[in-house]
């Protein structure tokens, strides 16, 4: 299995240009996809600046022609999942089937962030009914042409979206996540499973749990998609960048996606192809 590539996108920089730069060579240099934070003030950075990421989504779709653009990921706790599927599906549309959409519930990192916007940052369970029901209904309004909902969070009543997205059956979606109660929601409803940084040891936990997690909702394993993601020096030569993530992946990881950071030059993407591709 060749493993596909993908590439978070600077948007800490102060030009948007860059980004673009950055994800053009991402495309020329045969990356797969290039991804977007949806932060509104990231707390890793001093000066908190990012572009929003659905309107630099949708710039970047202008700016690309085949890479895959995804959210690496959308806060469900920002916006009403209704229309999240209108934002995703026009999009979808726009950019002629290029959407993968990633999931997320927040965590505690990002809860002052979410409340001094106004928002209310709930505990996990009440996060986790949110997403559930986020996919439900992001699937139900791509799929039909009629589509009501009665949950424990939302409730919608012969709902009708047009366009409907170019993917079928509808674009993909990964949640993203390291908690269990996570990969339950995984196991049932995602497309794909992100996960961050995780020890070997951890990663071999949460694959064996997801297994199980399949088999009791009659799923394949192997038709989620498993993604890697974290960051990665720059300077970083071959052999150290190898080990470094056969320590944090398995053989069940087709898909590695990385952040370099603002400063990151051409020789930089162009080396970590390379090294994934001898994996």
């Amino acid at each position: 299995m060749t493993p596909k590539l993908g590439c978070i996108l600077p948007q800490d920089s102060t030009s948007f240009d860059h980004l673009v730069e950055v994800a053009q060579t991402c495309e020329n240099l045969g990356y797969d996809s290039i991804w977007v934070s949806d932060h509104l003030a990231p707390y890793w950075t001093p000066s908190k600046f990012s572009l929003e990421c659905w309107t630099t989504l949708a710039s970047l779709a202008g700016h690309t022609r085949e890479i895959k653009i995804g959210s690496m990921v959308i806060n469900i706790n920002l916006r009403h999942p209704s229309l999240l599927a209108k934002m995703v599906s026009s999009l979808d549309v726009i950019s002629r089937g290029r959407i993968i959409l990633g999931l997320g519930t927040g965590d505690r990192l990002s809860k002052n962030e979410l409340t001094s916007y106004g928002y209310a940052f709930e505990d996990l369970n009440a996060r986790i009914v949110r997403l559930r029901e986020t996919i439900q209904i992001l699937n139900g309004m791509w799929t039909a042409d009629d589509f009501s909902f009665e949950g424990k969070r939302f409730k919608l009543s012969h709902a009708q979206l047009q366009p409907k997205p170019l993917q079928q059956p509808h674009p993909p979606i990964w949640v993203g996540g390291k908690h269990f109660r996570i990969l339950d929601v995984v196991a049932e409803l995602a497309d794909g499973w992100n996960y961050w940084n995780l020890s070997s040891n951890r990663l071999k936990d949460k694959m064996h749990y997801l297994t199980e997690k399949c088999s009791q909702n009659n799923r394949q394993f192997d038709s989620i998609v498993k993604s890697w993601s974290g960051v990665i020096s720059p300077n970083q030569d071959t052999e150290t960048l190898l080990r470094f993530l056969k320590e944090r992946t398995d053989h069940s990881t087709e898909y590695f996606i990385t952040y370099f950071g603002p400063g990151a030059k051409r020789e930089t993407y162009e080396s970590f192809a390379d090294t994934i591709r001898k994996l």
